[in-house]
């Protein structure tokens, strides 16, 4: 009788601990050779939200991971040199917003990340080289993720992976 309850301990113990490993703090993805935390894989999330938000009819960046995708496409295919700039404007970027608006982009209200984004997007900005072009390259990768997502390229653009049935003999009227 007692390794019945021996083994039905141990079983409750080993699902307790799984359980509870599993509602830790967010982990950040592991990538190659640009390191994240969990806070930072959030921030870049939120940001991505911001650029292409939810509506109710359509899918935003948070639910198509669009911050994934373009971490990975920095990870993979830019040089160390952006790399290196995008890890920096990282870092720098919540600074900028702050001392641009008075709060954190993670803090701020709608209305002060979009005074931070749009001082971001002119021509003539006065924030710091690498945070914009952090920016510029997040915001580059948000939109290519969200127009190569197959909600956008079959519900908007109404793409078929199959061509329609080719007609050689048309009237020239009826084009």
């Amino acid at each position: 009788m007692k390794r019945r309850i021996a083994i039905r301990n141990l079983v409750l113990m080993s699902a307790g601990a799984a359980v509870l490993d599993a509602c830790g703090s967010k982990e950040a993805l592991a990538y190659k050779n640009i390191p994240l935390t969990g806070s930072e894989q959030e921030f870049l999330s939120q940001l991505c939200e911001f650029i292409i938000p939810t509506t109710p009819d359509f899918i935003g960046a948070k639910d198509l991971h669009a911050d994934e995708f373009a971490v990975m496409m920095i990870d993979d295919c830019e040089s160390p040199e952006n790399q290196a700039i995008f890890l920096d404007g990282l870092k720098k970027f919540e600074e900028a917003c702050k001392a641009k608006t008075g709060s954190t982009f993670m803090d701020g209200t709608h209305e002060q990340r979009a005074t931070f984004l749009s001082a971001l997007e002119a021509k003539e900005s006065d924030q710091p080289e690498n945070v914009v072009r952090f920016y510029k390259g997040v915001k580059w990768f948000t939109i290519q993720s969200f127009t190569s997502s197959e909600q956008y390229l079959t519900q908007v653009r109404n793409y078929s992976l199959i061509p329609p049935k080719f007609e050689a003999c048309v009237p020239v009227q009826a084009v």
